[in-house]
């Protein structure tokens, strides 16, 4: 049986310069795409124009999922380069054939839906925070988690090559908002910026959030006990 590598090397391979756009909205796909070198982030665009920043794939990611899976019959989303990237371009029905022959490599794809389900649901809890610091805090978290590289102990580097606007959007708030609240986590010893790629000091960053939990802690208890 051949592995995923073995699967994908037989399938022609495309080269995106950044910031390109490999998917648009509301299409249907010519076929799947696997991430093979790059970063790509995935985007909902209003009817103003406005662009919500939805997720980020790196190497192995399959897109679109819903489509491919049949949950959905066009892509929800926008899919477009932050670096370069190259991506293999797999048939859907070949894909899903060899997919449901190989209990590994259906079990690599389980695992990459629970991660971004978990990703999903720690955005959703930054997006849920009432103060702005809370909000950038927890997206730092978020990203260090689902996208973080160990440099050394308690230090991770982010490699998604992500501007403030980028952070600014995914957290909901202004660049301007934003660009204040991560100078103050700088100031605090938390992260560093160094060519749009974010170095977060984990333990520093859990023992904030720790602080953050106790004292929304003790402010429930106070008022359950009124």
């Amino acid at each position: 049986m051949d592995s995923l590598q073995d699967f994908l090397k037989r399938h022609k391979v495309r080269s995106y310069e950044k910031n390109c756009t490999i998917l648009q909205q509301d299409v249907v796909p010519e076929c799947a795409f696997v991430i093979k070198k790059g970063v790509i982030g995935t985007y909902n665009v209003t009817e103003t124009g406005d662009e919500h920043p939805i997720g980020f794939g790196l190497r192995g990611k399959f897109f679109p999922l819903g489509w491919l899976f049949g949950k959905t019959y066009r892509t929800q989303y926008y899919y477009r380069t932050l670096s370069a990237c190259e991506v293999y371009m797999v048939p859907k029905e070949e894909l899903l054939t060899f997919l449901g022959t190989s209990a590994q490599v259906m079990s690599q794809v389980l695992d990459q839906c629970i991660g971004e389900l978990i990703n999903h649901e720690m955005r959703i809890s930054a997006l849920s925070q009432s103060k702005a610091g809370d909000k950038v805090l927890r997206t730092i978290h978020h990203l260090s988690l689902c996208f973080g590289r160990d440099l050394r102990t308690d230090v991770v580097e982010i490699p998604l090559p992500l501007t403030q606007r980028d952070i600014a959007n995914f957290a909901g708030l202004t660049r301007e908002t934003t660009g204040a609240e991560l100078k103050q986590l700088a100031e605090r010893g938390i992260l560093t910026v160094k060519r749009k790629k974010y170095i977060v000091m984990t333990d520093r960053l859990n023992r904030l959030l720790d602080d953050e939990y106790d004292q929304q802690l003790v402010r429930y208890s106070a008022i359950c006990q009124k």
